[in-house]
């Protein structure tokens, strides 16, 4: 006896964007669907990641700059307009790429700020890769430790002329990023900061001579990368693709693993806390100092941060105390100097200090400990984020056995979807 069967629903082939990729034996458009890509940078390589992004399918994308579009940027971004200009660079990459989106259900979100200062551990913990998109040291040397605190595989990729270079690095496997640099590059990579650590008023701006095309091959290469690791293809660690177009030449290398390096530090565990980084610190530390977590006397210890909360500092002339409570990344150079010695400088103040040229009188007075008993009423007063903690971080507390405990501030959502 035959059994009966009908036909529910028939689908054409054709009638699937990504019927061509999924004739490919091993892709896997499910897991594509649902992966989550932050990008971090919306530059000449960011524009060309995200295009492919969207056109690929991948269901969710995050894209981080602090920058606004010039006119310079629109020979080497396909997403921006001459429209666009003086526009956050974040939320006009987020629109164009959620219009060139051919998955119904996509969810592009944007964040306009500093990855370096406000963006917390707990982000890079939620995201499957991380793909920068940059053209400086110092905010790959963040994404570095972020990715490898967490142990999220991130793809570095940059460009210079007709040159690119494309390096995947899948923590815990050695080398890290910060492992093949020099002395000198981990030094420049603090050059957004003067000799206090105070934010350089002035800075000059490097200008990477390239051309579009530099930045599609290097981005499909990079995205590329990103495809065989979520489909789970071999993809190999701490190898660098160097592509030269001036010669036709494309090299691999091998990294070099550095000793005691400090990129590739990893949290042992990490607890989730329902709070996010506007809590005040006295609340806090009242949460942090239950039984359950970190019991009576817990202390918040920023000592392994690349921050300082900042009390006072004597002025650079007179040695005058200046009082900020502020983190000193939100303090600029010139503020080292009193208001009575700036007025004596004139209109020409800033530019005085950002040279850099007088010598610190004195030392700034910082903490580095905050707890329920040390801290003053004024400190604990102040929100997470008013010391400085980026949004959805993973912070330390300090035990009174001096154990510690990494929670992650896992409530709050800083990116904007479109």
């Amino acid at each position: 006896m035959s059994t009966k069967f009908s036909i529910q629903r028939t689908i054409e082939p054709e009638e699937s964007p990504f019927d061509r990729q999924q004739r490919i034996s091993w892709w896997d458009q499910e897991k594509l669907s649902k992966a989550k890509i932050l990008v971090v940078g919306a530059g000449a390589i960011g524009n060309e990641t995200l295009k492919n992004l969207a056109l690929l399918g991948i269901g969710n994308i995050y894209i981080v700059d602090f920058d606004t579009v010039s006119t310079s940027n629109l020979s080497r971004a396909v997403l921006f307009r001459t429209t666009d200009k003086d526009r956050q660079k974040a939320e006009i990459a987020a629109i164009r790429t959620k219009e060139m989106a051919l998955q119904d259900d996509v969810c592009i979100q944007w964040f306009h700020g500093d990855a370096v200062w406000e963006l917390g551990t707990g982000i890079f913990r939620e995201m499957d890769i991380v793909l920068g998109c940059l053209d400086n040291v110092e905010t790959r040397l963040f994404v570095n430790r972020q990715c490898w605190l967490t142990n999220t595989p991130w793809i570095d990729a940059g460009i210079y002329e007709l040159g690119g270079h494309v390096t995947v690095f899948i923590p815990p496997e050695l080398p890290c990023y910060e492992c093949a640099t020099t002395k000198e590059q981990r030094e420049a990579a603090r050059v957004r900061l003067s000799c206090d650590e105070f934010k350089r008023t002035l800075l000059k701006e490097g200008k990477m001579p390239t051309v579009q095309v530099t930045s599609s091959i290097v981005s499909a290469i990079q995205v590329q990368e990103t495809l065989k690791l979520l489909c789970h293809q071999k993809v190999e660690s701490g190898k660098k693709i160097y592509f030269q177009g001036k010669l036709n030449d494309f090299d691999v290398l091998k990294l070099p693993q550095r000793e005691n390096c400090i990129g590739h530090v990893t949290y042992p565990e990490i607890h989730s806390l329902p709070l996010n980084n506007s809590v005040k610190l006295r609340a806090f530390l009242e949460y942090v100092s239950q039984e359950t977590f970190s019991g009576e006397g817990a202390t918040l210890d920023y000592r392994g941060e690349d921050r300082a909360f900042v009390i006072s500092a004597k002025c650079k002339t007179c040695a005058k105390s200046i009082n900020f409570n502020r983190p000193n990344f939100r303090i600029f150079d010139w503020e080292a100097i009193c208001s009575d010695c700036r007025s004596s400088f004139g209109k020409d103040a800033k530019n005085d200090v950002s040279k850099d040229e007088m010598k610190t009188i004195g030392n700034k007075q910082t903490v580095s400990d905050f707890s329920l008993k040390e801290t003053s009423e004024s400190i604990l007063n102040m929100s997470l984020w008013q010391l400085g903690v980026p949004h959805r971080h993973v912070v330390a507390v300090r035990a009174k056995d001096q154990s510690y405990k990494y929670y992650e501030l896992s409530q709050g959502n800083p990116f904007i979807e479109v």
